[in-house]
């Protein structure tokens, strides 16, 4: 019998980091016939319920947030046909969010935990190659965007724009270690996803206690990865993207099959994708190097090849 919303979450959580490989295991997940995952790929309501997904500051993805679930009948809902099989969350946000782990526990405290970890250097530089490519950073520069990161999370920005803020991975992974056993967590690293996927897939199937199947899907890990030219005027591309008056003309004038196309002659032509600076990478490192141990230790992954 399905549960109601009352009582209902799910059996394991795959938590993040933000841009360390959660869309591959979504996909590899998704290919088990012994597993069920919502269509909408980052729920994301121990995060948000009972409160708005939608940042008080800063530019955000609309599409993104209206998926986002913030009330327990709707997330039990997004469950319906999962039938016997496994059930799993997959919401990179959970490792970001203060009380996500706390109410995971709470809700369902025998849960099989997944936590993806990547060099913090390159995990910041990914996100922001990510808000640039979809226009939701209005600095030009990586460099100027960290300088602002500090502001911009006080006045109520999306935890997405806490790019080097969020590299810091020790307190939050001592959240899950704080409220679920060891044998409860398996913490996995971006490169091996890369390199070994096969190996990390089994590792997953035997974490979660379900039959090993190949790898239907060996997708790539990171979209931004191939990236190789970004929006050239972000600003305006910005207000036709998204909410507000220039979207609203926009799509009071122009009929809906020429949109797209009148979108992109507005926002002039491609520029190139923006180069993380050596000097900065530098920086970050050593910004990260004095936990990097700790989370060693705590997680038995080996990271010398983080940036150092």
């Amino acid at each position: 019998m399905m549960k109601s919303h009352k009582d209902f979450s799910p059996h394991f959580f795959v938590v993040g980091a933000p841009k360390a490989g959660t869309t591959a295991v979504y996909h590899w997940l998704q290919s088990h016939p012994a597993v069920f995952l919502p269509s909408v790929k980052e729920p994301s309501y121990f995060a948000y319920a009972g409160s708005s997904a939608i940042p008080k500051n800063g530019p955000y993805d609309p599409d993104y947030v209206r998926q986002i679930t913030v009330d327990r009948e709707s997330y039990a809902g997004l469950y319906d046909a999962a039938g016997p099989r496994l059930t799993g969350d997959i919401s990179p946000i959970y490792l970001l969010d203060e009380y996500a782990a706390e109410r995971i526990a709470v809700a369902r405290p025998d849960a099989r935990i997944i936590i993806l970890l990547r060099d913090p250097v390159e995990r910041a530089f990914s996100q922001f190659k990510h808000h640039v490519r979809d226009s939701l950073e209005a600095c030009e520069t990586f460099e100027e965007a960290i300088e602002q990161e500090e502001e911009r999370l006080r006045g109520g920005w999306s935890a997405g724009h806490g790019y080097a803020t969020h590299g810091q991975y020790l307190s939050q992974i001592e959240k899950y270690f704080a409220v679920f056993s060891k044998e409860q967590i398996l913490v996995l690293e971006y490169q091996d996803l890369q390199s070994a996927p096969e190996h990390c897939w089994l590792r997953i199937c035997e974490h979660l206690h379900i039959k090993p199947i190949g790898l239907a899907r060996n997708e790539r890990v990171n979209a931004t990865r191939d990236l190789v030219d970004v929006p050239g005027r972000p600003g305006l591309a910005r207000r036709l993207k998204h909410p507000g008056p220039a979207q609203a003309l926009l799509k009071r004038l122009i009929p809906p099959l020429l949109r797209a196309k009148f979108r992109r002659f507005l926002e002039g032509p491609r520029r190139p994708v923006p180069v993380l600076r050596a000097d900065t990478a530098r920086s970050l490192a050593v910004r990260y190097q004095s936990e990097r141990s700790q989370i060693e230790r705590l997680t038995g992954l080996s990271l010398t090849h983080w940036t150092s």
